[in-house]
Protein backbone atom coordinates (compact mmCIF):
# COMPACT_ATOMS: atom_id res chain seq x y z
CA UNK A 1 0.00 0.00 0.00
CA UNK A 2 2.56 2.97 1.00
CA UNK A 3 4.73 1.86 -1.91
CA UNK A 4 1.74 2.30 -4.48
CA UNK A 5 1.00 6.06 -2.34
CA UNK A 6 4.84 6.72 -2.66
CA UNK A 7 4.66 5.59 -6.72
CA UNK A 8 1.50 7.92 -7.30
CA UNK A 9 3.40 10.77 -5.14
CA UNK A 10 5.84 10.28 -7.46
CA UNK A 11 4.00 10.31 -10.44
CA UNK A 12 2.04 13.77 -9.32
CA UNK A 13 5.27 14.94 -8.56
CA UNK A 14 6.81 14.19 -12.00
CA UNK A 15 3.45 15.84 -13.64
CA UNK A 16 3.54 18.65 -11.63
CA UNK A 17 6.94 19.36 -12.61
CA UNK A 18 6.41 18.95 -16.18
CA UNK A 19 3.19 21.34 -16.11
CA UNK A 20 5.56 23.72 -13.95
CA UNK A 21 8.60 23.31 -16.78
CA UNK A 22 5.84 23.61 -19.83
CA UNK A 23 4.13 27.04 -18.16
CA UNK A 24 7.93 28.19 -17.68
CA UNK A 25 9.00 27.70 -21.33
CA UNK A 26 5.88 28.79 -22.63
CA UNK A 27 6.00 32.13 -20.25
CA UNK A 28 10.07 32.76 -22.13
CA UNK A 29 8.68 31.63 -25.20
CA UNK A 30 5.93 34.53 -25.48
CA UNK A 31 8.45 36.82 -23.24
CA UNK A 32 11.41 36.38 -25.73
CA UNK A 33 8.25 37.11 -28.86
CA UNK A 34 7.03 40.16 -26.53
CA UNK A 35 10.74 41.49 -26.67
CA UNK A 36 11.11 40.76 -30.47
CA UNK A 37 8.30 42.39 -31.28
CA UNK A 38 9.28 45.60 -29.27
CA UNK A 39 12.32 45.42 -30.49
CA UNK A 40 10.88 45.57 -34.33
CA UNK A 41 8.48 47.85 -33.33
CA UNK A 42 11.31 50.69 -32.03
CA UNK A 43 13.07 49.94 -35.48
CA UNK A 44 10.44 50.64 -37.53
CA UNK A 45 9.39 53.43 -35.63
CA UNK A 46 12.57 55.08 -36.09
CA UNK A 47 12.84 54.30 -39.63
CA UNK A 48 9.65 56.06 -40.04
CA UNK A 49 11.11 59.10 -38.27
CA UNK A 50 14.23 59.19 -40.09
CA UNK A 51 12.53 59.25 -43.20
CA UNK A 52 10.48 62.01 -42.24
CA UNK A 53 13.84 64.15 -42.41
CA UNK A 54 14.15 65.43 -46.01
CA UNK A 55 10.16 66.23 -45.97
CA UNK A 56 11.21 67.72 -42.54
CA UNK A 57 14.26 70.20 -43.73
CA UNK A 58 12.16 71.21 -47.23
CA UNK A 59 9.30 72.46 -45.05
CA UNK A 60 11.80 74.12 -42.76
CA UNK A 61 13.38 75.93 -45.03
CA UNK A 62 10.07 76.85 -47.19
CA UNK A 63 8.89 78.13 -43.64
CA UNK A 64 11.72 79.81 -43.35
CA UNK A 65 12.18 81.83 -46.77
CA UNK A 66 8.33 82.50 -46.79
CA UNK A 67 8.80 83.96 -43.17
CA UNK A 68 12.08 86.15 -44.23
CA UNK A 69 10.52 87.49 -47.43
CA UNK A 70 7.19 88.68 -45.35
CA UNK A 71 9.33 90.60 -43.08
CA UNK A 72 11.52 92.43 -45.24
CA UNK A 73 8.74 93.85 -47.44
CA UNK A 74 7.13 94.94 -44.24
CA UNK A 75 10.47 96.73 -43.11
CA UNK A 76 10.82 100.07 -44.82
CA UNK A 77 14.48 99.85 -43.76
CA UNK A 78 14.88 96.94 -46.20
CA UNK A 79 15.95 98.30 -49.54
CA UNK A 80 14.47 97.42 -52.87
CA UNK A 81 17.65 95.09 -53.91
CA UNK A 82 18.16 93.19 -50.14
CA UNK A 83 14.32 92.29 -50.83
CA UNK A 84 14.63 91.53 -54.45
CA UNK A 85 17.65 89.21 -53.50
CA UNK A 86 15.77 87.64 -50.68
CA UNK A 87 13.00 86.91 -53.38
CA UNK A 88 15.12 84.84 -55.70
CA UNK A 89 15.55 82.13 -52.96
CA UNK A 90 11.85 81.59 -52.45
CA UNK A 91 9.36 80.15 -54.91
CA UNK A 92 7.90 83.70 -55.96
CA UNK A 93 6.19 86.68 -54.12
CA UNK A 94 2.47 84.88 -53.96
CA UNK A 95 3.60 81.55 -51.90
CA UNK A 96 4.70 84.42 -49.39
CA UNK A 97 1.32 86.61 -49.40
CA UNK A 98 -1.39 84.35 -50.77
CA UNK A 99 -0.34 81.09 -50.21
CA UNK A 100 0.30 78.48 -46.88
CA UNK A 101 1.99 75.22 -47.06
CA UNK A 102 0.73 72.43 -44.89
CA UNK A 103 2.19 69.84 -42.91
CA UNK A 104 1.78 65.87 -43.53
CA UNK A 105 4.92 64.03 -42.10
CA UNK A 106 4.47 60.11 -42.43
CA UNK A 107 2.84 58.68 -39.57
CA UNK A 108 1.52 54.99 -40.93
CA UNK A 109 3.48 53.07 -38.83
CA UNK A 110 2.30 54.98 -35.59
CA UNK A 111 -1.00 54.78 -36.33
CA UNK A 112 -1.16 51.29 -36.95
CA UNK A 113 0.27 50.91 -33.91
CA UNK A 114 -1.93 53.23 -32.09
CA UNK A 115 -4.81 50.83 -34.09
CA UNK A 116 -3.96 47.56 -32.76
CA UNK A 117 -2.62 48.12 -29.42
CA UNK A 118 1.06 47.52 -30.04
CA UNK A 119 2.09 50.80 -28.88
CA UNK A 120 1.76 49.59 -25.50
CA UNK A 121 4.47 47.20 -25.89
CA UNK A 122 7.36 49.98 -25.83
CA UNK A 123 8.86 50.28 -22.45
CA UNK A 124 9.23 53.32 -20.64
CA UNK A 125 6.24 55.99 -20.17
CA UNK A 126 8.42 58.71 -21.07
CA UNK A 127 9.06 57.30 -24.29
CA UNK A 128 5.60 56.51 -25.42
CA UNK A 129 4.61 60.60 -24.10
CA UNK A 130 7.68 61.46 -26.48
CA UNK A 131 6.24 59.75 -29.47
CA UNK A 132 2.19 61.10 -28.77
CA UNK A 133 3.67 64.83 -28.47
CA UNK A 134 5.69 63.97 -31.58
CA UNK A 135 2.83 62.51 -33.55
CA UNK A 136 0.00 64.11 -32.22
CA UNK A 137 -0.19 66.70 -29.70
CA UNK A 138 2.84 69.71 -31.91
CA UNK A 139 1.20 68.45 -35.38
CA UNK A 140 -2.80 69.05 -34.16
CA UNK A 141 -1.16 72.28 -32.81
CA UNK A 142 0.74 73.47 -35.79
CA UNK A 143 -2.32 72.69 -38.36
CA UNK A 144 -4.05 75.65 -35.79
CA UNK A 145 -1.53 78.16 -36.72
CA UNK A 146 -1.48 77.09 -40.43
CA UNK A 147 -5.02 77.03 -40.97
CA UNK A 148 -4.52 81.11 -39.43
CA UNK A 149 -2.18 81.23 -42.19
CA UNK A 150 -3.98 79.89 -44.71
CA UNK A 151 -7.10 82.34 -43.78
CA UNK A 152 -5.03 85.66 -43.69
CA UNK A 153 -3.70 84.47 -47.34
CA UNK A 154 -7.01 83.80 -48.38
CA UNK A 155 -7.98 87.35 -47.22
CA UNK A 156 -4.89 88.82 -48.84
CA UNK A 157 -5.24 87.16 -52.12
CA UNK A 158 -9.08 88.29 -51.99
CA UNK A 159 -8.18 91.46 -51.23
CA UNK A 160 -5.85 91.92 -53.79
CA UNK A 161 -8.24 90.85 -56.59
CA UNK A 162 -10.78 93.37 -55.84
CA UNK A 163 -8.91 96.56 -54.72
CA UNK A 164 -5.56 96.02 -57.45
CA UNK A 165 -6.85 93.58 -59.68
CA UNK A 166 -4.59 95.16 -62.84
CA UNK A 167 -1.85 94.12 -60.57
CA UNK A 168 -2.81 90.96 -59.75
CA UNK A 169 -3.37 90.33 -63.21
CA UNK A 170 0.41 90.43 -64.12
CA UNK A 171 1.44 87.52 -61.65
CA UNK A 172 2.65 87.70 -58.31
CA UNK A 173 4.34 84.31 -59.09
CA UNK A 174 7.29 84.99 -59.94
CA UNK A 175 10.66 85.28 -57.93
CA UNK A 176 13.10 87.55 -60.35
CA UNK A 177 10.85 90.80 -61.36
CA UNK A 178 11.94 93.78 -59.55
CA UNK A 179 9.43 96.07 -61.07
CA UNK A 180 6.43 93.99 -59.27
CA UNK A 181 8.35 93.32 -56.69
CA UNK A 182 8.67 97.57 -56.49
CA UNK A 183 4.84 98.42 -57.20
CA UNK A 184 3.93 95.69 -54.88
CA UNK A 185 5.65 97.23 -51.70
CA UNK A 186 3.90 101.27 -52.82
CA UNK A 187 0.85 99.32 -52.60
CA UNK A 188 2.02 97.79 -49.30
CA UNK A 189 3.16 101.11 -47.68
CA UNK A 190 0.17 103.07 -49.57
CA UNK A 191 -2.59 100.74 -47.89
CA UNK A 192 -2.89 100.14 -44.15
CA UNK A 193 -5.76 97.67 -44.57
CA UNK A 194 -3.37 95.47 -46.80
CA UNK A 195 -0.32 96.18 -44.30
CA UNK A 196 -2.60 95.13 -41.49
CA UNK A 197 -3.54 92.07 -43.23
CA UNK A 198 -0.01 91.01 -44.04
CA UNK A 199 0.75 91.61 -40.27
CA UNK A 200 -1.79 89.40 -39.40
CA UNK A 201 -0.42 86.74 -41.58
CA UNK A 202 3.44 87.52 -40.42
CA UNK A 203 2.19 86.53 -37.09
CA UNK A 204 0.69 83.11 -38.27
CA UNK A 205 3.68 82.61 -39.96
CA UNK A 206 6.04 83.22 -37.00
CA UNK A 207 3.92 80.64 -34.53
CA UNK A 208 3.96 78.28 -37.00
CA UNK A 209 7.60 78.30 -37.72
CA UNK A 210 7.86 78.28 -33.53
CA UNK A 211 5.74 75.59 -33.01
CA UNK A 212 7.70 73.34 -35.88
CA UNK A 213 10.75 74.15 -34.70
CA UNK A 214 10.09 73.03 -31.20
CA UNK A 215 8.55 70.15 -32.58
CA UNK A 216 12.01 69.12 -34.33
CA UNK A 217 13.43 69.40 -30.77
CA UNK A 218 11.39 66.50 -29.80
CA UNK A 219 12.42 64.62 -32.05
CA UNK A 220 16.04 65.56 -31.56
CA UNK A 221 14.90 64.07 -28.31
CA UNK A 222 13.50 60.74 -28.70
CA UNK A 223 16.48 60.21 -30.60
CA UNK A 224 19.05 60.42 -27.94
CA UNK A 225 16.86 58.44 -25.84
CA UNK A 226 16.86 55.96 -28.42
CA UNK A 227 20.52 55.62 -29.12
Amino acid sequence: MSKNISRYIIEFVVIVLSISISFFLENKRIENETKNRARLIKINLKNELNNANAYLQSRDKAYSMDLDFLNALLEKEVDLDSLYSLGLDGAGYYNSICFWRNFNPPRAIYSSLVSDGEINLIEGIEIKELLHRIYVLSPEYLNVHIEGDKRAAIEIESYLIYNYPSFFNNGLVTNDNIKILKELRRIVFDDDTLIALLKRKQLRMKSKLSVFRNYLTLRESIAEKWN
